[in-house]
């Protein structure tokens, strides 16, 4: 094998420098890269993994958040529909207390009509009084006899009492 150019002793030596090579390019470079490849594809898928979660947790969120956002305006509605009903109870009770004030004032204007209207007549029933002695003592003056006088009196005083 001589005569080929073939030295046994060199390609041994040759595929034991290979092997070595190999040997040491595996374990100094493709180990390393090899890890480091497969350590960032787990950085990645974890990545990814955290990702989706925190989509997830998102849309959790979102759906919660929806949810307070419909019972708050829920809560909202019924507050004020408790409110207007206090209102109109309230406006009921005004106007009822309004009327029933009304309804008083009126009847003290009427009581108090009467009282004028009675103090008044009896003022009047004063003054006619009066006035029928003054007219009786100018029928006295002019002489009258007794008895048209007491006759006059008390006709005078009988009108006044149809009057009434």
């Amino acid at each position: 094998m001589e005569a080929l150019g073939f030295n046994l002793f060199l390609f041994l030596a040759q595929l034991i420098n290979f092997v070595v090579v190999v040997g040491l390019l595996t374990y100094l470079l493709y180990k390393p890269v090899t890890k480091m490849l497969n350590d960032r594809t787990q950085r990645i898928e974890q990545s990814l993994k955290d990702a989706e979660q925190v989509k997830l947790q998102l849309a959790n969120a979102k759906r919660d958040y929806d949810a307070e956002i419909a019972k708050a305006r829920q809560e909202a509605a019924k507050i004020v529909a408790q409110a207007q009903d206090r209102a109109k109870t309230q406006e009921a009770e005004i106007i009822t207390q309004a009327r029933r004030e009304a309804d008083k004032v009126r009847d003290e204007a009427r009581v108090s009509a009467v009282q004028e209207r009675d103090a008044l007549m009896r003022e009047a029933k004063g003054k006619i009084a009066e006035l029928v002695t003054m007219t009786a003592s100018q029928v006295l003056a002019a002489e009258l006899k007794a008895r048209g006088h007491d006759k006059l009196i008390a006709e005078s005083l009988a009108a006044l009492d149809r009057r009434n």
